[in-house]
């Protein structure tokens, strides 16, 4: 498994494993946290927030992080 703050602070890490380096993975963070929580109230829910599983990535930091991390090294079962 990978530990998403060992891999935040170096600033080389982070940019082999997301494509950004911390400024500009900052600077996003601010953008995606704004969007994703109007897209939790925009739309209609069938249970209220905080129902069903609780979600294994809690901060929208770690949310960003496996988001980019997919796109650039797109990881596959095999």
């Amino acid at each position: 498994m990978l530990n998403i703050e060992r891999a935040l602070k170096p600033d080389r890490l982070l940019r082999g494993l997301t494509g950004l380096n911390r400024k500009a993975f900052e600077s996003l963070l601010e953008s995606f946290a704004q969007m994703y929580e109007q897209t939790l109230h925009s739309k209609p829910r069938q249970r209220s927030i905080g129902g069903g599983r609780k979600a294994r990535l809690r901060t929208n930091q770690d949310k960003l992080f496996d988001i980019l991390f997919y796109f650039k090294c797109y990881p596959t079962f095999d």
